[in-house]
């Protein structure tokens, strides 16, 4: 299973995709219009799922990561904001 986390507005093309066996794409809230920005998906699934979070959902899941608390932690330690949660966020 491959979790991606997007932004609200990006859009998502996965028709390159080949399955080899059983799999999907979930996205349950793809935008109706998508932005300037997609991401596009190539590639083989071998009995795969690929999940796709936006928005807040997506924030969420960043917080729930191992990631998450390492980044935290290094936040802390040099005094700046961490990035996992929104890389679009500037440090200061």
């Amino acid at each position: 299973m491959v979790k991606l986390l997007l932004p609200e507005d990006t859009g998502l093309d996965h028709w390159d995709l080949r399955w080899n066996a059983r799999g999907k794409v979930e996205d349950h809230r793809a935008p109706a219009k998508a932005g300037a920005r997609r991401v596009r998906l190539t590639g083989t699934v071998t009995d795969g799922e690929i999940r796709v979070h936006r928005g807040g959902v997506a924030i969420v899941s960043a917080m729930l990561s191992r990631e998450y608390l390492d980044d935290v932690r290094a936040a802390h330690r040099e005094g700046r904001m961490p990035i996992v949660d929104d890389p679009a966020r500037t440090s200061r």
